[in-house]
């Protein structure tokens, strides 16, 4: 049963006036390290209340101030993506204060394309691209597509697009057969079926362990 002293408060902020608190907490997993709940928005004299009815959850990040009334929060369209599904982002309202949801990509407006890996199937017909976007500073997921060979980079993956923690597609190849071969380690191999794009090129692929290599590797590597 998950009582108060489960909760771990990452940070606080208040609006203009201080009469509002914007509280981004999460749940104390123990030995698992702590998950996040969302961002409560609340007045400060509730502030000792029971947080979850008033919280905005953790679909929601980047939660801040406008002014007293109003507030901004991100919505990862990423997830969407790989599901196929178009995102559905509607405005808010907790406790009189209305939250303006922004779609959000990790792609800065600053980010410049970096391709990682660009390869020609045998026959071919295909290229594999392998990219993120860099501001010199921060990369951005993995983004794997199969477009026709010299056709436009899109955008986003069409076959995959990794997650924020790792990449977990760690390198890839074409075979003979004109297949995919991508390669990973223990610890995220579970995890690549969960970012492939849904309805991605209808191209067959492998994935395959290989604990040497990749073993330490979290981002793509050649």
């Amino acid at each position: 049963m998950v009582t108060d002293s489960d909760f771990v408060e990452f940070s606080k902020s208040y609006s203009p006036d201080s009469s509002m608190v914007l509280i981004h907490y999460g749940i104390d997993l123990g030995a698992f390290g702590t998950g996040t709940a969302g961002t409560a928005i609340i007045k400060c004299i509730d502030s000792t209340k029971n947080l979850v009815p008033s919280t905005i959850n953790g679909t929601f990040t980047d939660v801040k101030w406008i002014n007293n009334k109003s507030a901004t929060a991100n919505y990862d369209i990423i997830p969407d993506l790989r599901a196929g599904a178009p995102s559905k982002i509607v405005n808010k309202e907790i406790n009189g204060v209305k939250i303006l949801i922004k779609p959000y990509d990790h792609i800065g407006a600053d980010y410049k394309l970096k391709i990682e890996h660009l390869e020609t199937s045998p026959d071919g017909k295909n290229q594999l691209v392998a990219y993120r976007y860099s501001n010199g500073k921060e990369l951005t997921p993995i983004h794997i597509s199969i477009v026709p060979k010299n056709s436009k980079i899109p955008r986003y993956g069409n076959f995959y697009i990794g997650e924020q923690t790792s990449d977990c597609i760690l390198y890839g190849i074409w075979d003979k057969q004109n297949e995919l071969l991508f390669f990973s380690n223990k610890r995220d191999s579970d995890m690549v079926n969960y970012y492939v794009i849904k309805n991605h090129p209808a191209i067959r692929y492998q994935i395959i362990v290989n604990e040497k290599k990749y073993g330490n590797k979290y981002l793509w590597t050649e």
